[in-house]
């Protein structure tokens, strides 16, 4: 019997037609060796796509285990299982301004403090105090206003008082026994750095077993935690960011990319597998772990790939550390002398009633600088007019059934000698601070807004509210927020920022799901991690089980 020549042999593979027509005498020899390049690289694939899908995917395991089921924590300690707090935030209480007698200025001369950085007038223990922050020290000194008193350890007392507040009426506790008090100044494991607010007191409660954070300049609350919660916030925190890396972050970058990129090799390889072997698997249909590995696999692998790159985008975004590092204030930058600070019973009464809170901040003005007391008060909801006198700390809008609020809290500024108001101070002062702290040149500036909810670009992360957002016109479209109660630059928000932001809350947090609700949003996520999780067991196991596939 004659030899059959190849090119009139049947072929059933790609790789095998391609070499028949190689064989073709019109062929070119270029063409020729394209053709038995690719039916090589094609063969080769063939042959070794397997192993590589293994030990790409074995070299992953760890990795993809830790962070699967470490991101399940979130939903947990976040939603599901938050512990239950009274209150999460205290309505402002107007402050008794006839109690008011002693100028602010000798209570300190008395007291012989000579400067300081802020002032604040609280109620607490049925008497008015200055709240006073030092330049030296992170903790506050109280005098009252009647008679210029100190008050021992007035900063803790008024930590715990703020901290009952909060906590008095959990789970029907209507007494409290505080077993511990704790200035902290700097971000720890507990009290991590997605709170922002420094410094605040860690109050411990023996009910419970609850600490809550507060801060006293402010009165509010930052976090609080349970021994569950901080079980969670270690487990997230050591194996979902790394921290056990902190203090490395080169290297913990590093490791971090190198396993998500092994993460994205190892799920990728098996989506080319499971398209390269449709027509074998038609044949000859997977069986026991193995069909449940690759139809698992199939089916989750798109969250895979979008938990992952997503996760590394994260990672590699340089200006996240900007965020770790805190939010700078020009109030750590100012101080004024006891002679600057004449607020006292007159003063009070530059603005409408009732006030709720006043400092003192300090701007340029006809090439030298003012001192203005800041009032955060009360008046009538007048619409556009508001603009002329104050800045409104609230959404003025009409509510759902059409109803607008007839009185609002708003901040006005008043010249600290001259009692005059300064029209758009609150405007006038944020865009003081960012050009202070972001570097900004004033002519930059193209425009303003009051932001009084947290959402879009401006999310929770950031916590504090009402703020400024100063629109910069740069090549990145730069926003600055600023917190003016505090002086504080919140956030500065550029295009990249922008879209990481965007990419991690659709892609990595699944917010595209939270119209359907949180329960729902939280349910697909907490799925999708413990299925990847499945996943990589059962690759582990047929590891393990199986030969290597010649």
């Amino acid at each position: 019997m004659n030899p059959v020549h190849p090119i009139n042999q049947p072929v059933e593979s790609t790789a095998l037609r391609g070499e028949a027509e190689a064989y073709s005498p019109k062929a070119s020899p270029k063409a020729i060796s394209k053709v038995l390049s690719i039916a090589n690289v094609k063969i080769w694939f063939q042959r070794n796509a397997f192993n590589l899908h293994r030990w790409i995917s074995i070299i992953a395991l760890v990795p993809a285990l830790v962070w699967s089921l470490s991101g399940t924590a979130h939903p947990f300690m976040a939603h599901w299982f938050k512990p239950p707090i009274a209150k999460e935030f205290l309505s402002p209480q107007p402050v008794n301004t006839q109690t008011v007698v002693i100028p602010l200025s000798e209570v300190l001369k008395a007291s012989g403090i000579q400067a300081i950085q802020q002032f604040h007038v609280v109620q607490f223990q049925g008497t008015t105090w200055y709240q006073i922050h030092q330049v030296s020290s992170p903790e506050r000194l109280y005098f009252n206003t009647q008679t210029g008193a100190p008050l021992t350890n007035g900063d803790a007392l008024f930590a715990e008082y703020l901290a009952r507040q909060y906590f008095i009426g959990t789970r029907g506790y209507q007494t409290a026994t505080v077993t511990g008090k704790c200035l902290v100044t700097d971000f720890n494991d507990d009290y991590r750095f997605i709170n922002r607010l420094l410094p605040v007191w860690k109050i411990s409660f023996a009910e419970g077993s609850y600490d809550v954070y507060v801060e006293t300049s402010s009165g509010r609350m930052a976090t609080y935690n349970t021994p569950a919660r901080r079980a969670f916030l270690w487990a997230f925190q050591y194996m979902h960011n790394w921290g056990w890396l902190n203090g490395a972050e080169t290297l913990r970058v590093g490791i971090i990319v190198t396993f998500l990129s092994v993460i994205l090799s190892g799920s990728l390889s098996g989506i080319v597998l499971y398209i390269f072997l449709w027509s074998k698997r038609k044949k000859s249909p997977a069986k026991g772990l193995r069909k449940y590995h690759r139809s698992i696999g199939i089916a989750v692998s798109l969250s895979t790939l979008m938990f992952a790159s997503s996760g590394m985008y994260h990672a590699l975004h340089k200006e996240r550390l900007r965020d770790e590092r805190g939010q700078p204030s020009i109030q750590a930058q100012s101080t004024f002398t006891a002679e600057e600070l004449n607020f006292g019973a007159e003063q009070a009464t530059f603005v409408s009633p009732p006030i709720f809170d006043v400092g003192v901040v300090r701007m340029p003005e006809n090439d030298g600088s003012t001192v203005f007391y800041r009032f955060s008060h009360g008046v009538k909801n007048v619409g556009a007019s508001l603009s002329d006198c104050c800045t409104p700390l609230q959404n003025t809008d009409k509510d759902m059934q059409g109803k607008r609020p007839e009185k609002i809290r708003v901040a006005s500024y008043v010249n600290a000698h001259t009692g005059e108001s300064l029209p758009k101070g609150d405007v006038l002062y944020a865009k003081h601070v960012a050009i202070s702290l972001a570097g900004l040149a004033e002519n930059a500036i193209t425009g303003d807004s009051v932001i009084t909810e947290l959402k879009g670009e401006y999310g929770f992360v950031f916590k504090r509210l009402p703020v400024q957002r100063i629109n910069v016109n740069t090549p990145d479209n730069l926003a600055c927020y600023v917190e003016t109660a505090t002086g504080t630059l919140a956030a500065e928000v550029r295009q990249s920022d922008r879209l990481e932001g965007f990419t991690f809350a659709y892609i990595h947090k699944l917010e595209f799901l939270k119209p359907l609700g949180t329960d729902m949003r939280d349910g697909v996520a907490v799925t999708a991690g413990f299925t990847n999780s499945l996943v990589a067991l059962l690759g582990l196991v047929l590891f393990v089980r199986l030969p290597k596939k010649n």
